[in-house]
């Protein structure tokens, strides 16, 4: 475990009802709290919702993005258990990727959290064929993240399946600017299966990127199995929250998040 550290936090507090839970979003590998700031936290706080995001522990504005760090899911979770205690209130965690295993395990940990919205889920392993796919369209850049921990290499390898085809040049220029470093210790891959209490009742929704051949739909359901949870398929794909078809999302999520907390 990396032990306590200074977490960014960037915040958009609507005019919330005193029933509805706050929103904390959890970005994936590679990614920051600034991926949630494009669209979804202002988004949110408009519609009345308070919404939070937190840059995981090396990965905020201002943290070397060529640095070889070395941290665990469990260092992740430390800090998303972290902005919990201070936000002292039920929460819904909102995980993409990578963060959506995050948020799977705060909420086998913590009361706190009212439930949990998973978009483009890591699986517990990657498919060969996209492995394969990843290879063939970037080769060196693939073999050198894998074998030598580069960093930018990485960046560049996995770049080629986050993003819209349509999003623009500029636009897609910038986000890939904005990319951090991943640890090269980080056990997503090799994690142990999922296993959901059978009491589990708190809603979970699973949201699948109708455009993401990253991940298989039959690792979305299984999720969906897992949790007794609702899975929706969006246009976009992997990084749904970057989409073109953001508001697609958005508002998937809200109707949800209506459904689940207004009506109760």
């Amino acid at each position: 475990m990396g032990g306590r550290v200074s977490l960014e936090l960037l915040s958009r507090e609507g005019v919330s009802p005193a029933h509805r839970p706050a929103l904390l979003f959890i970005h994936g590998g590679f990614h920051g709290a600034w991926c949630w700031d494009e669209h979804f936290l202002p988004w949110f706080a408009q519609m009345g919702w308070q919404a939070h995001a937190l840059s995981l522990r090396g990965h905020a504005r201002g943290d070397d993005r060529d640095a070889n760090i070395r941290y665990v899911l469990d260092d992740y979770v430390e800090d998303v258990e972290s902005v919990l205690g201070a936000l002292q209130r039920p929460t819904v965690l909102i995980g993409h990727s990578m963060g959506a295993v995050v948020a799977q395990r705060c909420m086998a940990r913590r009361n706190d959290v009212a439930g949990a919205v998973m978009l483009a889920a890591s699986p517990l392993r990657p498919a060969l064929g996209v492995v394969l796919r990843i290879l063939l369209r970037h080769p060196v850049s693939f073999v050198r993240a894998q074998l030598l921990g580069d960093a930018k290499a990485a960046r560049r390898a996995m770049a080629s399946f986050f993003f819209d085809d349509a999003l623009d040049a500029d636009t897609r220029a910038r986000y890939i600017a904005q990319l951090t470093a991943e640890s090269s210790t980080l056990d997503l891959f090799t994690r142990p299966p999922l296993v959901v209490d059978p009491s589990e009742r708190r809603p979970v929704l699973v949201v699948a990127g109708r455009d993401d051949w990253s991940i298989p739909r039959r690792d979305h359901e299984a999720l969906r199995d897992a949790y007794r949870a609702e899975l929706v398929v969006c246009p976009g794909a992997h990084d749904l929250m970057l989409s073109v078809h953001w508001k697609a999302v958005t508002e998937a999520i809200r109707q949800w998040l209506e459904a689940k907390f207004d009506r109760a």
